[in-house]
């Protein structure tokens, strides 16, 4: 009889009872796994035990990015193992092949996909391309100036590449093209809420969408007919200068600019509210509003064309609805005439603080947040810790200089307590770290001994290019960002892995003699502002200068994006020039929008 030859090594795994072995298996990589469960029958079956495919989906979540109905594993517990082991395969293949060059891509309302040429398709140009956005890993949200909605389903390419299915598109009424857009994704109810503004007035509208299928399907049948868009606010603005910036559902509220100022709208209760802004400084240059997003109820991260601002809002809106709250309350009846109505706005007013970072020698043009995550106090800490009765809220964003190139940087406030909704708070303290940098140009320096004088930009040439989109995943760990080449036809796509902050990576070590000297004349200023009355700075002693901040901005400090090209392409035509850019963080699919309004999708690796 013809006895069974093992490696090394796993006489002695055999002799181990169960238990041992799956704490073994436990330790191992996917590969591993795999390679083990090669080797015997036992060590088959061992390794198809639903703990094993469970612990190791919770290690990779540790650094890759989950999509959002998987990230809770309480909600895998009833998969099969086999089905487990399917999800954590995908996760690994999509690591493994996403910034790999792209060789297809589909083009929604084409019938055929077809391997990339040199060019887009022209086409009649009849659209122009506000926004698109990706969401749940599957729907494609597409916005256009001339007051059109779409939702395409990209899981449908899954069962055939050539027919992404619409779901549901929607013109606008009013006049003019849209003049501003947001979003707002609910990912517990999954419930996407959009803004969109057109002249004089704004309207708001709801669908609920489903998480994607390409992991694991939740659903047996849907019917995507039940992807409808429903209108649920139609509000009238008081300028059509005003840019929608930010949106808070959960309490109905939409966040307006101006460049020095906010407009607060609530499309539930019929309430302006504008924003005064507490002890605002007076700027020597344009320092317009890029983007904005809700970090709470009550602090929200700005990004400026120079500055980074956490604005924290101090009152309590009085609010229409508790008007008439009170008079029904009192027995009062309101004066005739003066009904209240869910779109009569009032207006009043709030008060606002500013934390500003001012970066002068930096001119932001567009950028993409993550979603914020908020940090509650451990149970586990001992009494008197530090962050013992401390909550805290963090994101991280990508912005870009169109000069100077791609920024990664990262944001932490520490919440005052107690956490009540609309007292006035003290200050809240901040922490903004420069985490990488794709530098395009830098400062140059006149040589002190030679006196050369420095260009005229006050920057090196760098790179013959400029950053024309980025977008950051919702989870912050993957991002996409597009360039395009100077006095060339080249236009490229790049992808990167953004790796999470350490608490180390929050120390910024001084910059050297030599260094420090030739930034001290750029950052003297940005120093002086920062210690003043008018952008306080926390006496934490983990908050950084924010004359720091500027040399880290300025000398690329913080370390490099380690971007890859997955995608070229060659534009004659300015038109053909991508102009936009949108990702699956989860599964790695792009989409790229032109400026005369043609998207197209380029696919990953299909399911294992």
């Amino acid at each position: 009889m013809e006895t069974a030859t093992y490696p090394p090594g796993i006489h002695a795994l055999l002799s181990a009872p169960d238990e041992i072995i799956l704490e073994i298996i436990y330790y191992l990589s996917l590969q591993e796994v795999t390679a083990l469960r090669k080797t015997c029958r036992r060590l088959r079956d061992t390794t198809q035990d639903h703990s094993v495919w469970l612990h190791i989906l919770r290690r990779e979540g540790e650094h890759l990015p989950l999509p959002r109905h998987i990230a809770d594993l309480s909600s895998l517990v009833q998969l099969s193992s086999a089905q487990l082991e399917a999800v954590v395969r995908r996760l690994c293949t999509v690591n493994r092949t996403w910034l790999l060059s792209r060789t297809h891509y589909f083009s929604p309302g084409h019938r055929q996909s077809c391997a990339l040429d040199p060019i887009f398709d022209n086409d009649d140009g009849a659209r122009s391309i506000y926004s698109i956005e990706i969401f749940l890993d599957r729907w494609l949200l597409c916005i256009y100036h001339e007051k059109l909605v779409e939702i395409w389903d990209l899981d449908s390419v899954i069962d055939d590449p050539h027919k992404p299915i619409l779901c549901t598109s929607q013109n606008i009424r009013g006049a003019g093209s849209f003049s501003s857009a947001i979003t707002h994704l609910d990912e517990d109810s999954n419930l996407l809420t959009i803004a969109v503004s057109c002249h004089e007035l704004c309207q708001v509208l709801q669908v609920q969408l489903r998480p994607s299928s390409v992991f694991f399907a939740i659903e047996e049948s849907e019917d995507l007919a039940d992807v409808q868009f429903t209108l649920i606010a139609d509000i009238p603005i008081i300028s059509p200068v005003l840019c929608l910036r930010a949106m808070d559902p959960s309490q109905a509220l939409l966040l307006l600019s101006l460049p020095s100022s906010f407009h607060l709208l609530n499309w539930a209760t019929g309430q302006r509210i504008n924003v005064q802004m507490l002890a605002e400084e007076e700027e020597e240059l344009w320092n317009g509003v890029v983007g904005a997003t809700f970090l709470t109820s009550r602090h929200i991260l700005v990004l400026k064309a120079h500055s980074i601002e956490i604005c924290t809002l101090l009152d309590a809106p009085h609010s229409a609805r508790s008007e008439a709250s009170a008079e029904a309350t009192t027995g009062s009846a309101p004066p005739s005439g003066s009904a209240t109505h869910p779109l009569r706005f009032s207006e009043t007013h709030m008060g606002a603080m500013v934390r500003s970072h001012h970066l002068t020698n930096t001119t932001f043009r567009g950028a993409s947040f993550a979603r914020p995550t908020v940090h509650f106090p451990s149970p586990h800490l001992p009494a008197g810790h530090p962050d013992s009765d401390t909550t805290k809220v963090s994101t991280s964003f990508l912005a870009f200089d169109v000069l100077r190139g791609l920024f990664h940087f990262s944001v932490e406030i520490t919440l005052p307590l107690p956490p009540a909704a609309h007292d006035t708070a003290a200050p809240v303290d901040v922490h903004i770290q420069l985490l990488a940098s794709h530098n395009m140009a830098l400062p140059v320096f006149p040589h002190p001994q030679v006196g050369a004088l420095s260009p005229r930009s006050g920057f090196s040439h760098g790179n013959r290019g400029f950053v024309s989109a980025c977008a950051l995943g919702p989870t912050g760990r993957r991002g996409v960002w597009v360039e395009r080449r100077r006095g060339a036809v080249r236009r490229v796509v790049y992808g990167f892995d953004a790796a999470k902050p350490t608490p180390d990576d929050m120390i910024v070590d001084g910059y050297g003699d030599r260094d420090a000297q030739k930034l001290e004349d750029l950052t003297e200023t940005a120093d002086t502002d920062s210690a003043d009355t008018h952008s306080e700075r926390s006496a934490s002693p983990g908050d950084h200068p924010i004359g720091t901040l500027v040399r880290n901005v300025l000398a690329g400090r913080g370390g490099a994006i380690d971007g890859r090209e997955v995608y070229e392409v060659n534009s004659y035509d300015l038109r053909d020039d991508i102009t936009h850019v949108a990702f699956s963080e989860a599964t790695g699919l792009i989409a790229l929008g032109t400026r005369k309004g043609e998207i197209r999708v380029l696919g990953g690796e299909g399911p294992d």
